[in-house]
């Protein structure tokens, strides 16, 4: 299931994750605004889901929605950023006008 999920959001599978079933299922997407974004499938009996890796941090989630949530903050997260840059610089000029 996890792995449709990842697909369908252009995660690629790294080189080999079918031929050992023992080793972990290894997912990755180059983002320009974030950089490397990992998936790491948890396939165990006890503890199912994904794991993230992505700026620095590590975060697990057996949950779609909270991983899509968390996969569309990570992507839009420069774009609010630059706004807020904007919006300041915009704030200055209109400071400096002379009316």
């Amino acid at each position: 299931m996890y792995r449709n999920f990842l697909l369908k959001k252009d995660f690629w599978a790294k080189k080999g994750n079918n031929n050992d079933p023992s080793t972990q299922k290894i997912y990755l997407k180059h983002s320009s605004k974030v950089g490397g974004i990992y998936a790491i499938i948890q396939d165990f009996p006890h503890k199912k889901g994904v794991v993230i890796i992505a700026n620095g941090e590590r975060r697990f989630f057996n949950n779609f929605d909270d991983l899509d949530g968390y996969l569309h903050k990570l992507e839009h997260v420069e774009e609010d950023f630059l706004r807020i840059l904007k919006r300041k610089d915009i704030s200055r000029r209109l400071r400096t006008l002379k009316i």
